[in-house]
């Protein structure tokens, strides 16, 4: 980090430390709710070049509900200003009205169903009662991560319906239809249940009708195991998916390698628990691009006492490869504060980095000042032996409200 850099811009980090100190305090003078109505508010003011330059920045999401027996209401949103100017999103902004068996949603709001997890800018109408559950749907969906989003062109309606299996062991089927405007038709359909009480099976898969593929599948069995009288879990997971953007977190990182495009993936897992304070994690995976090589992942791992985590991953693709150690620990330092460090140490050799070392840091500690007001202090570097260091340093306020 350079003093030109923290000299020219420490004034205007200060200036936007203060604006959401007042933010904050407006926000809790005025804590006369209504019943039925809560919500959060988070803040964050920080400095990091992890978007390709130095940057002192200010981002604020908001999340606001209004629920009674017949109403309900929601909003939430991103704002951010200091790296391409002002940006904002709106993750939510809806109204759904409530009766006995049925329930009717306008505006922009979340959906999952077996094509994903997305935004829909149109309606729903909903039926719930015993075990059925059919939910018809029609707009423009959306794909909403921070503030990057991509609009599918066309419109489209839609039905999902979920609904048990008696024949089979606590079980509940999926099934559902997408018909876009154009002609484009896919088809849902998926299945969770118990083969016993140990075998959980999950599947789920989204086809397209006109060109005959699968967008989306997932395969996953899972049993509990017990072993000189310790508990385990074995499981086997297939899955094809595709990625918008990658993440920016600390150990995700790491991991763009893998996260470019639409893939496919073979996983392998074992969890052990081999004494009442530590458990051992063991992964497989083989990964399938669309576009370039395929590669393999081997990961260990050692839980102790939940404030204690360390990882050794290998990654391979094609001639490209990286091996990875992460350490996270965390302290309690009082009744209302906490603090959480981690480490990670890479070797990395790829086709655009020739033999890159890194050493990472990253440490945060959480305050309680008030049972509904938290701050968050984080601060994390990245060193690098073939590229540009990495770094953020930057402050969090939470602040959480409910109606009484």
């Amino acid at each position: 980090m350079k003093n030109k850099y923290f000299n020219f811009r420490s004034d205007r980090f200060l200036k936007l430390i203060r604006s959401i100190l007042l933010c904050i305090l407006t926000i809790i003078s005025h804590s006369g709710y209504a019943t039925g109505l809560w919500g959060k508010l988070e803040t964050n003011a920080q400095v990091d070049n992890h978007y390709g330059k130095d940057d002192v920045f200010m981002e604020q999401f908001g999340e606001f509900q209004y629920k009674d027996a017949k109403l309900d209401s929601g909003l939430s949103y991103a704002l951010r200003t200091g790296i391409t100017g002002i940006e904002a999103q709106f993750y939510q902004a809806y109204t759904r009205k409530k009766w006995e068996s049925y329930q009717l949603t306008a505006g922009r709001f979340e959906q999952a169903d077996l094509t994903g997890f997305y935004s829909l800018d149109g309606v729903a109408a909903t039926y719930k009662k015993s075990d059925l559950d059919i939910n018809l749907y029609a707009g423009q969906r959306k794909r909403i991560e921070l503030f990057d989003s991509i609009s599918e062109q066309k419109y489209l309606i839609g039905v999902d319906s979920n609904f048990p299996l008696s024949w089979l062991n606590k079980s509940t089927a999926k099934l559902g239809m997408q018909h876009y405007a154009g002609g484009q038709q896919r088809v849902n359909f998926g299945l969770t249940g118990f083969a016993n009480q140990d075998i959980k099976l999950i599947a789920d898969a989204n086809y397209n009708l006109e060109n005959k593929k699968l967008n989306n599948f997932l395969l996953n069995a899972s049993s509990k195991v017990n072993w000189q009288d310790r508990s385990g879990l074995v499981g086997i997971t297939y899955e094809t998916y595709q990625y918008l953007t990658s993440q920016v977190t600390f150990r995700e990182r790491f991991y763009r390698l893998y996260a470019r495009g639409r893939q496919s993936g073979l996983k392998v897992y074992a969890h052990y628990e081999y004494n009442p304070n530590q458990q051992i994690m063991l992964e497989g995976r083989k990964l399938w691009r669309d576009f370039g090589a395929s590669g393999y992942i081997a990961s260990i791992g050692l839980r102790h006492k939940r404030i204690l985590e360390t990882r050794v991953d290998v990654l391979l693709l094609d001639d490209e490869k990286a091996v990875n150690w992460f350490v996270t620990t965390e302290k309690p330092l009082s009744s209302r504060m906490l603090a959480k460090l981690s480490g990670v140490v890479q070797w990395q050799d790829t086709s655009l980095l020739d033999n890159n070392k890194a050493i990472g840091l990253a440490s945060q500690v959480d305050y309680m000042l008030k049972k509904d007001f938290f701050v968050n202090v984080f601060a994390e570097y990245i060193f690098h032996t073939e590229m540009n260091d990495e770094y953020q340093l930057g402050v969090r306020f939470e602040y959480a409200f409910y109606g009484r």
